[in-house]
């Protein structure tokens, strides 16, 4: 995931790699030597299904926080872009 910044050494169409993406988080998991992107593109399918197996594991573990993060930022983006709609504020 890439956000585009704006500071005064720079234009805002530089992107930046946020430190807690997934990229940032497999680099520093993973060997160093370690081409995983590669690895995905050869073995989709044990690729996706070692994801589902991670995320099952990761859900049952941490499933009411991860659901509560998923709900608050849905519902900040809802309030947003109804706000932006109607061209007022909303709580």
């Amino acid at each position: 995931m890439e956000d585009f910044v704006s500071d005064e050494t720079g234009p805002m169409d530089q992107p930046r790699t946020l430190p807690g993406t997934a990229d940032g988080l497999l680099d520093e998991i993973l060997p160093e030597g370690l081409d995983w992107e590669r690895l995905v593109r050869t073995y989709p399918i044990p690729a996706v299904l070692l994801a589902a197996v991670g995320g099952f594991f990761i859900g049952r573990r941490h499933g009411p926080a991860l659901l509560a993060a998923a709900s608050s930022f849905v519902t900040a983006e809802v309030t947003k872009n109804v706000s932006e709609l109607i061209g007022r504020q909303i709580l």
